[in-house]
């Protein structure tokens, strides 16, 4: 379960990276953001994992690629496109 956790939270990386790289999060709010999805990443792991967890999760990303959406339209650069503008809609556990 570990192993699978982990690498699903490699699978991460570039999206971060490139959170920070324009400045949406800080390194502060990308370590949590971390540390959140890797709580629910072994919350859906477990053997009988709930209903209320994927709900929880679903909740969680949209409220994180809200804000990012909102702070990249304070930036103003809406024409600018990343990794992390489409791996939202992916991170969404199905």
């Amino acid at each position: 379960m570990a192993d699978t956790v982990q690498y699903i939270m490699e699978e991460m990386v570039p999206e971060l990276e490139d959170l920070e790289k324009r400045e949406i999060f800080s390194k502060k709010e990308i370590k949590q953001i971390v540390k959140k999805r890797t709580h629910f990443e072994y919350l859906l792991k477990r053997r009988a994992a709930l209903k209320t967890d994927y709900l929880r999760y679903i909740e969680y990303e949209r409220q994180v690629d809200t804000l990012r959406r909102h702070r990249k339209k304070m930036q103003g650069d809406d024409a600018v496109h990343g990794t992390a503008d489409t791996a939202g809609i992916c991170r969404i556990p199905l």
